[in-house]
Parts: structure tokens; C-alpha cells; sequence
């Protein structure tokens, strides 16, 4: 737990009755509303893209090139060169978050998050996207 100088007018990607999830530029900041203390300090290379916290507050995940899985106990960056530039994050089910990589991508894909174990594994390709026009809404 950190206290940290932030900016001012950071955009809010998440937020819960406890937690906020903030990005500004090519940082992203995860505070505890109550105390004002930073649990999340996190730079980037380009601006991430996507941010989730956990309904019960037990974890957070923010992304872009790499991801970062936020749990009270510890902190867990993964990046490597099949995983990264996260496009979307959404919770599948009370233990499992799904991630989508860059959609129009070569390498793009759907991978699972084990909130419990912090284990990663990539479910399947998904050249749904390849060759086409950019678009906001990605269906997956």
C-alpha cells in the first residue's frame, strides 16, 4: 500500500463501493476510495485498453500491451509475445476472467484467467476480425 502523486483528471475504467480503477495517458492507477491509498501504480507502453475490478473487490485486472492481475496479496504482470495487447476483459464466471488479445491481429485469441490460481491459459484463436475494418464493438 502506497501513497503517489497522480494526475488530476484520470478516466475512470472500473469502479466498485470500495475500489476505483483509473487510466490517464500510459498509466493506470488502482486506489482504495476510503483511505485515498494506492494498491496500483502501473505504467505502460501505450495507454491500456480495458480494466476490471472483481464485484467483491478480491482482485483487478488492468490491460494493454500486458496485463496486470491485482490481488491484495500480491501483484502479477503477464506479457510475452502471444499474449499481449489486450483488446477485452470480461468476467465469465466467480473464478474465471476471459480475455480477448488485438482482434485484428494475426496472433489474436481468447484466453482464460484463473482468479484463484493466477493461472493463464489460452482457449482458442479468433481470426473473427483479421482483414476487417476497425470497429468499436468487438462480438466474441
Amino acid at each position: 500500500m502506497r501513497h503517489f502523486a497522480k494526475p488530476k483528471r484520470m478516466k475512470i475504467i472500473d469502479e466498485t463501493e470500495k475500489l476505483k480503477l483509473e487510466t490517464e495517458d500510459e498509466l493506470s492507477v488502482l486506489t482504495e476510495k476510503a483511505s485515498g491509498i494506492i494498491l496500483l501504480n502501473e505504467y505502460f507502453y501505450g495507454n491500456p485498453s480495458c480494466g476490471i475490478i472483481d464485484p467483491k473487490n478480491n482482485w483487478a485486472i488492468v490491460a494493454g500491451i500486458h496485463l496486470i492481475f491485482w490481488k491484495p496479496s500480491e501483484t502479477i504482470k503477464y506479457q510475452n509475445e502471444n499474449f499481449e495487447w489486450i483488446h477485452s476483459i470480461r468476467i465469465k464466471d466467480k473464478n474465471t476472467v476471459e480475455i480477448l488479445t488485438d482482434p485484428w491481429s494475426g496472433k489474436s485469441s481468447i484466453w482464460e484467467l484463473n482468479t484463484e490460481n493466477a493461472k493463464v491459459k489460452k482457449i482458442k484463436d479468433f481470426p473473427e476480425y483479421i482483414n476487417k475494418e476497425y470497429t468499436e464493438v468487438v462480438n466474441w
